[in-house]
């Protein structure tokens, strides 16, 4: 495998793509606050003598934009590209084990760097020896943008959205959802601060549990919306996008006339998702060969849109070789505080089977 990896990163290079190494060692807290304490239980942890937690990388794509905010101005184009060792626990496969891969920073004509990203990975895995990859695309700012169109209240909007990623258990809470009360019985405002001036005043206390009466009121608004649920025809124009699959040319034609019989504004985010199709075909990747399926995402909350994964057919576990996609959150969630464009992908080395 080593003249395959060699002959990667000449492709890889060839692309416009630099290679860096990013640190092995980083504060624990950057993965765990960026992608959740369920990744804590799959981090290689240590401390240092300090105190602070330390964890051997899980992946390169939060290590490699790290390296770019402290080597010059966030908002610069960058495309960076690795092949190294990450860490992490993983079922029936090894700890330790080799990733490479892209990232695209800073590039702001969104749809074709989307395009040029999976024509790369599907060049890549073409050179690694997978001659016809299953490929599944997503699209989470579809999905938003349905959840915008329904005019959800707050709290059903972000529990909805934070769950996109995970099908069954997002089916599971639209139809939890469309057994309240209807959305127009929810508590407004006004009679949430009046409840909860109204049990201060009962106390005889200015706080409960440290909670201000405006606090408390929040709480309220939300348990109140979250038990008014979303509604018949909230819950039915979601299982019916949620259920579209197939070719994105066929999909995308799904999702307009189902916008269309359920009133849906959502125009502008499929005019976007047409748009990366076109730049598909102009980059020559064959688009009739793609599933799109529109309950496929990442539970990660700086996934923005466009996702993909890359499965090799002769593999019966189901598990991906390639997974990427756009992540245009990631770099202003670190801590630099506006969106940066960034979209690429990592291929699972050790799962084409051999070592360099």
């Amino acid at each position: 495998m080593t003249e395959s990896f060699e002959s990667l990163r000449a492709l890889l290079s060839g692309a416009g793509y630099a290679f860096v190494e990013p640190p092995i060692v980083h504060d624990a807290r950057v993965f765990v606050e960026l992608a959740g304490e369920d990744l804590r239980r799959r981090l290689f942890l240590t401390n240092a003598t300090d105190g602070t937690e330390l964890a051997l990388r899980p992946d390169y794509t939060i290590p490699v934009c790290l390296a770019h905010l402290a080597s010059g101005e966030a908002r610069r184009r960058a495309d960076y590209a690795y092949l190294g060792p990450v860490f992490r626990q993983r079922n029936g496969e090894s700890g330790e084990f080799l990733q490479a891969g892209v990232e695209c920073l800073g590039r702001t004509d969104r749809a074709a760097a989307d395009a040029d990203v999976l024509a790369l990975a599907l060049a890549a895995v073409e050179l690694l020896g997978v001659k016809r990859p299953n490929v599944r695309i997503g699209d989470s700012a579809l999905f938003a943008a349905v959840l915008d169109a329904l005019d959800l209240d707050g709290p059903w909007r972000r529990r909805l959205g934070r769950t996109f990623g995970d099908p069954a258990r997002l089916r599971w809470l639209i139809a939890r959802a469309s057994n309240g009360t209807e959305p127009a019985a929810a508590m407004d405002r006004k009679a949430a601060r009046r409840k909860a001036q109204d049990l201060l005043s009962a106390s005889g206390l200015a706080t409960i549990g440290s909670r201000t009466a405006e606090e408390i009121a929040d709480r309220v608004i939300e348990k109140s919306a979250l038990a008014a649920g979303i509604g018949a025809r909230a819950r039915v124009a979601l299982e019916k996008f949620l259920a579209v699959e197939g070719p994105p040319v066929r999909a995308l034609k799904a999702m307009r006339e189902l916008a269309r019989k359920q009133d849906l504004d959502i125009g502008a985010a499929l005019d976007r998702f047409e748009k990366r199709i076109g730049s598909f075909d102009k980059r020559g990747v064959d688009t009739g060969k793609l599933t799109f399926a529109a309950d496929f995402g990442r539970r990660l909350d700086y996934y923005t849109g466009f996702v993909f994964e890359v499965h090799d057919p002769k593999r019966h576990d189901g598990r991906q070789i390639v997974g990427g996609g756009r992540y245009d959150r990631l770099i202003a969630l670190i801590g630099h505080g506006q969106a940066i464009p960034a979209v690429g992908f990592a291929i699972w080395l050790d799962r084409l089977g051999g070592k360099p």
